[in-house]
């Protein structure tokens, strides 16, 4: 869907179609707000275990292991509700791995670190809670923890997702050694994608002599987002791209879906690495020929989202270089003052006479 031919300066239905990926929210495992919003009485969880404050709640005839796993638990929920990544890293094994519900992998202590940091910074005032469902002791040095979180980003949202970690015990001390989430199959396809909910609305990328027009809403049933795309050159519309961004509950990814007015059509793949997304395209053009690109989408202000787009390939051949763009947001018309309609008069009607 690249067109080495196109003189504008969105090369192809693929460039334009790129401009449509998504960008941070808030999603480490255990933090991961694109989970279940609880509108519902939730189901009966084998003993589960939370005090008041969020954090594990020690009961009688626990060993002096399973009190001190509680311990980093109780650990992990201060650091968190103070956003203190690096207090939290210091909870984690060096070799540490989290699995995220979407697929998105971290690896070592040093990249949950930025992930922590980057849900910090994208949700100011985020609270966890934990509900421990059982602890298991695998072995003398290894334990199995399942449960819930509960991730509050405002006060007004309550967000939860199932997790299992393994706890190691090095050097006398409990860490975490893996968090793995899961997919909860409460959870709604709009909430899958309310961490994308930032794009609704009116967004523009204007050269000298072409502009790029994206236009993004909910569907009417709230479970995809819908953009349409309309690329202008020298005035003129040239091309119009319509996408269905949702939710993949077979692959357990944000996908999205393409056609544009030239026939050619194609789909998406989105994963987050650190503070950026990587979309994988793949398309066809009209006369058969196959596409791929990789973007890259950085959302640097509410208002501006930055877009390179590298890997390009038409057919068998690689088109060299990257091409970069930036969307800004349409700011919403001024509003017009109501109209002050004239009050009945108070002075004498000429017509009439004053008796």
């Amino acid at each position: 869907m690249i067109s080495q031919n196109r003189t504008f300066r969105v090369v192809g239905p693929l460039a334009v179609i790129a401009l449509l990926g998504t960008i941070l929210g808030p999603g480490l495992a255990r933090s991961q707000v694109g989970a279940e919003v609880s509108s519902q009485p939730e189901p009966p969880r084998a003993n589960p275990s939370t005090r008041g404050d969020g954090t594990a709640a020690s009961r009688p005839g626990q060993s002096a292991d399973e009190q001190a796993v509680r311990a980093v638990d109780e650990a992990f929920v201060r650091a968190y509700n103070q956003g203190d990544s690096k207090a939290l890293a210091a909870l984690f094994t060096e070799d540490a791995e989290a699995v995220e519900a979407e697929g998105d992998h971290l690896q070592g202590r040093d990249q949950i670190e930025r992930r922590l940091a980057d849900t910090f910074a994208a949700s100011p005032g985020v609270t966890i809670a934990l509900e421990i469902g059982s602890i298991r002791f695998l072995s003398p040095d290894v334990a199995q923890e399942e449960g819930r979180t509960i991730v509050r980003p405002t006060q007004d949202t309550r967000l939860a997702q199932p997790y299992t970690v393994l706890y190691v015990k090095r050097g006398g001390r409990w860490l975490i050694s893996s968090v793995r989430e899961e997919a909860d199959p409460l959870v709604r396809p709009h909430d899958r994608l309310k961490d994308l909910e930032w794009m609704i609305g009116d967004w523009v990328d204007e050269a000298s002599d072409s502009q790029v027009r994206v236009n993004c809403r909910w569907s009417e049933d709230g479970n995809f987002l819908i953009r349409s795309f309309t690329v202008r050159q020298q005035g003129k519309p040239v091309m119009t791209v319509s996408q269905r961004i949702g939710w993949d509950p077979l692959a357990r990814r944000i996908r999205s879906w393409e056609f544009d007015s030239e026939g050619g059509f194609g789909e998406g793949t989105w994963s987050r690495d650190g503070d950026r997304w990587l979309v994988k395209h793949t398309g066809a053009r009209p006369e058969g020929v196959a596409a791929s690109s990789t973007n890259i989408l950085i959302r640097e202000r509410s208002d501006l989202v930055r877009w390179s787009s590298t890997d390009r390939v038409l057919g068998e051949a690689s088109i060299p270089g990257a091409q970069a763009y930036v969307m800004v947001r349409v700011p919403p018309p001024p509003r017009t003052p109501p109209r002050v309609q004239a009050g009945p008069s108070t002075s004498p009607n000429p017509t009439r006479s004053p008796r």
